[in-house]
């Protein structure tokens, strides 16, 4: 992937997802990652997941359960931490030809989660589409398909774990006690606002978006 196809992608991601529920469709794989970024933090913090819901306007919920404060505190950082070092993780695979192993990822992550979590109606319908999407395109999808599909993904990932970290640094703004996970971690500290939480969320995210642009560069 070099920085113009990168662009181009990026683009289209954008007006993809500015389609009317279209672009909410597509943009859910983001709240996927994201929610699993705090399913995967539970289990390896002690607890486990209960189940992972989906919405249609893009919003998510995960039921964790937790051993203690700190497992809790830990699973509600890691959702937009998880979904930003996904987005370059994702650019770092396409940036060296890995489409085949990004894809079986992407796979495994709808499979594990449609059999272990997803247990709301949209959510499951959702899943099963993403889910026989990908199983598809890896069976029997050609090799250009693949890319041009992948590029467009981890555009789409990129583009949304930044708007969405700066809808919850706007929320921890203007409406601190609805800013999801910010106002989680506001409330578990105590002394810490919810705007310094969302400001974290947002320069992590855009953290992870230099490093992304910087390796395409090079």
């Amino acid at each position: 992937m070099t920085l113009t196809s990168f662009l181009i992608y990026l683009l289209a991601a954008v007006v993809l997802l500015h389609i009317p529920i279209l672009g909410k469709y597509v943009a859910v794989i983001q709240t996927l990652i994201h929610e699993i970024g705090h399913g995967v933090m539970a289990i390896i913090c002690g607890g486990k997941v209960k189940k992972i819901h989906l919405f249609a306007n893009t919003e998510g919920l995960a039921f964790t359960m937790h051993a203690n404060w700190f497992s809790r505190f830990i699973t509600t950082l890691s959702g937009y931490v998880f979904a930003s070092a996904f987005s370059f993780f994702s650019i770092w695979m396409i940036t060296i030809g890995a489409y085949g192993m990004l894809l079986f990822i992407y796979v495994g992550l709808c499979l594990t989660a449609l059999v272990l979590w997803i247990r709301n109606l949209y959510g499951f319908i959702w899943i099963v589409c993403a889910s026989s999407v990908f199983l598809w395109l890896s069976i029997y999808g050609s090799a250009m398909l693949k890319v041009h599909i992948l590029q467009l993904l981890t555009c789409i990932l990129f583009a949304e774990s930044i708007k969405s970290a700066f809808t919850i640094l706007y929320l921890s703004i203007k409406r601190p006690k609805r800013a999801g996970d910010a106002t989680s971690l506001a409330e578990m500290t105590k002394i810490i606002p919810a705007f310094i939480w969302g400001l974290l969320f947002f320069c992590q995210a855009v953290f992870f978006s230099y490093l992304s642009v910087n390796h395409i560069i090079q």
